[in-house]
């Protein structure tokens, strides 16, 4: 039997934390869109627009550069720093009267959120060190977001019952503040930087560089971009399809993700214990093998009832890619790294999304749904072929390999090297000469490359 991660109380902490936060940034995207609304009227469309798009910015291009100086600090000061930056910055919201002031306060947070996610992945990465139990939890962080995405609408609903929604934001600014004091209270671990010769840019494409060079991750990188396909789709045109093809209330929008958030949960919940018996490599594929199919059959029109079971199925594809993907990082990078791949992983999987979205949108116009809904099982069917072709088979974790002569540095010369072929010692540092051997492989300072 798999030992419940929420045994583990600094998880358990950790956890109440994400979920609290994730329910007040649930409730604040209904509130900034009927902010949106009362500022632009009809234009509130086109100023969310831009709003999402400044937040993949933040997301993909300065994730990378924030983690990187996240590093000179204790991970629970940065942490806790960028709650409370969020809350004092989400507190402003109710008294905003011009547009450029949301994308500015917007993308503000997002850069925080985008410092905090990856070193909270990290974080969790470190603190469970039992496998299956990491499995799991990175299931119950699933079934979170997807939680997040069910009943945010109707507590948004519930609360506007009674409060404007400029109080919305308040809401959210007390979650994250309410965050902020349970990671006070949480044990965190620090982790030390490695002295390196590498340069402060080296540092910040350390992560992407290394996930890329790393065969599975890249893998796992192509079939991001299937997720990215297929939700853009849900996420932009379900509103669409339901108005103009099936000829529903825009309200009905809601059950059709409500099915797609039911097939992700069940696979959540099931899949920790499918992963000690099947191996990941062959489930993350069946996920983007579903979601090929489930745009396809998408393309065809169907009544009600197909098209609820066509989005739980895509719902399940999303999870059965989404839920290994976090320990498919841990094992492919060793723990003082993990900031960098989890980081590298956020920036490269929203990178996939801030293409899909807008693409999604634009073909869905032009185009018409049907012909968007095959383009994109198209390129969901490409995706995983380059995907399978690069991810090894069989994944071994040991590769022998050969080091040619190099100097390195190590903040403890003791304890942090292979012990092989040291001919010269100098102050922080080692040189190696030629030698081979075998062992679990990473792309770290020590292994640039991955062997042939």
């Amino acid at each position: 039997m798999i030992k419940s991660p929420l045994k583990n109380k600094t998880f358990k902490k950790l956890f109440t934390a994400q979920v609290i936060s994730l329910i007040g940034t649930g409730i604040t995207s209904i509130a900034l869109a009927l902010l949106a609304w009362d500022l632009a009227k009809e234009n509130a469309g086109l100023v969310l627009g831009i709003a999402f798009a400044l937040k993949m910015l933040a997301y993909v291009f300065f994730s990378p550069i924030i983690t990187t100086i996240s590093k000179k600090i204790p991970r629970k000061t940065w942490l806790i720093s960028l709650d409370l930056l969020r809350a004092f910055t989400i507190i402003y919201f109710p008294f905003i009267t011009e547009i450029w002031e949301i994308y500015l306060l917007l993308f503000l947070i997002n850069l925080c959120s985008a410092g905090f996610t990856p070193i909270f992945q990290a974080t969790i990465s470190d603190i469970i060190k039992n496998e299956e139990s990491y499995k799991k939890a990175l299931s119950y962080s699933r079934l979170a977001y997807d939680l997040e995405q069910l009943l945010s609408p109707t507590l948004a609903a519930l609360f506007l019952s009674f409060i404007s929604f400029n109080e919305l934001f308040i809401l959210n600014a007390i979650t994250f503040l309410t965050s902020a004091v349970i990671i006070y209270f949480t044990y965190v671990k620090n982790k030390q930087e490695e002295v390196s010769s590498f340069s402060f840019i080296e540092k910040v494409t350390f992560g992407v560089s290394s996930y890329l060079k790393t065969p599975r991750l890249k893998a796992l990188f192509f079939l991001y971009i299937s997720v990215a396909l297929a939700s853009s789709m849900m996420i932009t045109n379900t509103v669409i399809y339901v108005t103009e093809y099936l000829n529903k209330d825009k309200n009905f929008t809601a059950i059709a993700m409500a099915s797609a958030g039911l097939g992700s949960m069940i696979v959540a919940l099931f899949l920790p214990k499918l992963l000690n018996k099947l191996e990941i490599r062959k489930v993350i594929f069946l996920g983007s093998f579903i979601l090929s199919l489930g745009l396809l059959f998408s393309s065809l029109n169907p009544n009600t009832i197909l098209f609820l079971l066509l989005w739980f199925f895509l719902g399940v594809g999303l999870s059965l890619i989404q839920v290994p993907a976090g320990f498919l990082v841990r094992i492919s990078c060793k723990e003082e790294d993990s900031t960098n791949y989890f980081t590298a992983n956020f920036s490269l999987s929203h990178l996939c999304w801030m293409i899909a979205y807008p693409l999604s949108g634009y073909m869905g116009v032009t185009y018409g749904l049907s012909t968007t809904f095959i383009l994109f099982s198209f390129l969901c069917v490409s995706s995983t072929i380059i995907a399978y072709k690069i991810y090894p088979n069989p994944d071994k974790l040991e590769l022998k390999h050969t080091h040619k002569e190099f100097f390195h540095y190590h903040e403890n010369e003791e304890s942090k090297h292979h012990g092989e072929g040291k001919t010269i010692k100098e102050e922080n540092g080692h040189w190696h000469k030629e030698f081979t051997h075998k062992h679990k492989f990473v792309i770290d300072m020590h292994h640039r490359q991955w062997p042939n």
